[in-house]
């Protein structure tokens, strides 16, 4: 194609479509100068393509995390632990003594078990004696406060949309010189801040922002700085590098636009104009992590504590600090170790002031490209072009991702340059009547391929029901016990299961579980979970809990979706009513027993199947009474929704088992139960499966 040729094309095009190309390419000018919330998503969807390709690898120690994990929780009792045994925590690592100790907690409140706490409730039962030699111990949160005093401590603080009230928060002390502008105005803002009582936050020697924000979903940036109740804040990452460099100011350069950098030392990082910081993420289970109880006991290598950052959080998973990133779900504490991390490593990430003209250019070069090349060449020829051009751009940004930590989004000017290509080529074609033949020939065949996928679904949907148990066909004759059960999908096919069968020796097994999400993966994967389970109780010896970690553990071997499921199993002894019970992470059963009110069965309990391999489920021991009646069901009772969007909730169904006239049989129990949520959805499209069973102990023959 030589260049007379191709003007001679580009004249046509304009000749023949003239307001119609002057629209598109409006629209591509306006595109490539916008910034809309899919162009977002896209953008950031490739920045962390670009971390899971390649994730930062670890060039340094300097971080230690000393977890208040599973293990301490079990050791040391539930959280928060009493402040004298935190004060031992933080003893023990200063003595190492480490560059800095960093705590991702706020202690808003006195020790619960406060000696003058415990005073009060005694002189308040009639105690005054006891209360006052109880009153006369040592202030746990003194003791705490100490602790911190004499450690290089930097307290987190939380920013929140208002103030608590009755505490006066203190106004920080970090040095900080700010060049060229205001930085409050371009911050994320924070109205109120919730900190550590005045005694212990007074103890620190610096005090970090902990929030984490994910508005995007994802936790991708850090702020390195917030307006926090109209004052500039540093994050608990940042305030932990300063400390750990010796304590001197931090430097804060401006420009018109938004900040820039902030100098740490001879350290610098670069900023978002919003004061975010930008994270590579790195594989942080490779990270050295202390158990806070092994600490505490000094049963743990404390020596590598020496000189280092250590950060103190939670990485229980019932403690729910638990943030997602582009590498997956990772404790919150572990975002700020990575931060500090990536300044140690000097892999800092950047998103340059240049890097939207340079890609607005990118896009009006390739729609001229398209311009010329779509009136030339054969539509084919082109459109292998536009494909040729597409590894190459996305190679080109994963390998400057990489060599310089700079953020260019090739992705969205590719994506406008291909819609652009794509009218273009409209324009082009002749043959409109063939092309609306086709998609009419395309649109039947799809409407044919519905059909057969909604008759395929409708089978399924039968084979899966056919699956589940029969109360006639397993109990057959048998009077001491009733038992009825329903399984209603939210679609054609659901994540739901119940299950029960005959183990040895009079002993019944019952199960109900949940698979996460809807659908057909849902359905398969619970096909597959009835079966493992089952079998697993079957080989048990009567113990459900065993039989739950049996099938934990195939579970997890066969699981590519990564797929989870919660449950609830039983074995009952219809001779003696002894009922052994272990929980998955599901919904508690509920107990009636006459004379009594409804009574929640809580356990001690596990995470749900294929969450965490290797967990010994623990088994419940219960006494049934002649007449007993629980209820196993799936979270699709309680958060049944009605058409104003609200749930079920734990409190109606709880009214409406107290309601319950005691005697009823399985049956109408579980149909009362039914018409009560029917009732209260009223019509409203299902939101989740809803699964519930049903079982009354009559005794013993």
């Amino acid at each position: 194609m030589d260049s007379k040729s191709s003007f001679s094309s580009v004249r046509s095009l304009v000749r023949r479509r003239p307001l119609a190309l002057l629209a598109l390419s409006l629209l591509l000018a306006l595109g490539l100068a916008s910034e809309t919330r899919p162009q977002q998503a896209l953008r950031v969807g490739l920045f962390d393509l670009y971390q899971r390709l390649l994730p930062r690898e670890r060039l340094n120690d300097g971080v230690v995390v000393v977890a208040i994990d599973e293990a301490s929780l079990r050791r040391l009792g539930q959280w928060p632990w009493p402040r004298s045994l935190l004060a031992q925590l933080i003893d023990r690592i200063a003595a190492q003594q480490p560059a800095v100790i960093a705590i991702d907690a706020v202690f808003a409140e006195p020790d619960r078990l406060a000696p003058a706490l415990q005073a009060e409730a005694l002189r308040a039962a009639g105690e005054p004696e006891a209360a006052a030699a109880l009153a006369r111990l040592p202030d746990p949160d003194l003791r705490f406060a100490a602790a911190l005093a004499r450690a290089p401590v930097v307290l987190g603080l939380a920013g929140v949309e208002r103030a608590a009230g009755g505490v006066p928060a203190l106004v920080d002390a970090a040095p900080i010189q700010v060049e060229g502008g205001e930085p409050l105005p371009f911050l994320r803002r924070y109205p109120a801040e919730l900190r550590s009582l005045p005694l212990l936050d007074a103890a620190a020697r610096g005090h970090g922002l902990i929030n984490n924000p994910g508005g995007e979903g994802l936790v991708r940036r850090l702020p390195a700085f917030s307006a926090v109740a109209g004052r500039l804040q540093p994050g608990l990452a940042l305030e932990a590098l300063r400390l750990a460099s010796g304590g001197g100011a931090l430097r804060l350069r401006m420009d018109a636009g938004g900040l820039r950098s902030v100098q740490i030392a001879d350290r610098r990082l670069p900023l978002a104009a919003n004061g975010d910081w930008w994270l590579h993420y790195s594989r942080w289970q490779e990270r050295p992590h202390l158990s806070a109880a092994s600490v505490i006991t000094g049963e743990a290598p404390l020596e590598v504590l020496r000189g280092r950052v250590v950060l103190i959080g939670y990485t229980a998973l019932g403690l729910l600090d638990t943030v997602t990133t582009p590498l997956g779900l990772m404790p919150g504490v572990e975002t700020h170790a990575e931060a500090i991390d990536n300044l140690i490593d000097g892999r800092l990430l950047q998103r340059p002031r240049w890097a939207r003209p340079l890609e607005a250019a990118l896009g009006l070069l390739l729609a001229a490209l398209a311009l010329f090349a779509v009136p030339a060449l054969r539509p084919a020829l082109a459109l292998s072009g536009l494909f040729a051009l597409l590894p190459l751009l996305l190679g080109l940004g994963l390998l400057l991702f990489q060599t310089g930590g700079w953020l260019l989004d090739p992705a969205n000017p590719l994506l406008l340059a291909a819609l652009y290509f794509g009218g273009l080529l409209a324009m082009s074609l002749s043959a409109a009547q063939a092309q609306r033949r086709q998609l009419r020939a395309e649109l039947a065949a799809s409407r044919e391929a519905q059909a057969r996928i909604e008759g395929e679904l409708d089978a399924a949907r039968r084979i899966q029901k056919g699956m589940l148990p029969e109360p006639v066909a397993v109990l057959g004759d048998e009077t001491r016990l009733d038992l009825a059960a329903v399984m209603r999908p939210a679609r054609s096919v659901g994540g739901d299961l119940y299950d029960f069968c005959w183990l040895d020796d009079g002993q019944l097994y019952l199960m109900v579980g949940d698979v996460s999400g809807k659908g057909l993966p849902a359905s398969l994967f619970m096909v597959l979970s009835k079966a493992l389970i089952q079998a697993a109780a079957l080989r048990s010896g009567g113990d459900p809990g065993l039989a739950l970690a049996q099938a934990n553990a195939a579970l997890v071997r066969d699981n590519p979706e990564l797929l989870f499921i919660t449950a609830v199993a039983m074995v009952l002894d219809l001779g003696s009513g002894r009922l052994r019970w272990s929980s998955a992470g599901h919904e508690p059963p509920w107990l009636l027993r006459a004379g009594e009110a409804p009574r929640c069965l809580v356990g001690e309990g596990g995470p749900p199947l294929c969450v965490l391999d290797g967990y010994r489920y623990p088994s419940e021991l219960l006494q049934l009474q002649p007449g007993d009646a629980l209820l196993l069901g799936t979270d699709g009772i309680t958060e049944a929704e009605n058409a104003e969007h609200q749930l079920y909730g734990s409190p109606r169904l709880q009214a409406w088992l107290a309601a319950q006239v005691p005697g009823s049989d399985a049956a109408a129990l579980l149909a009362s139960l039914e018409a009560d949520v029917a009732a209260f959805t009223a019509g409203a499209e299902p939101a989740d499966d809803l699964t519930a069973l049903v079982l009354r102990w009559r005794g013993p023959r």
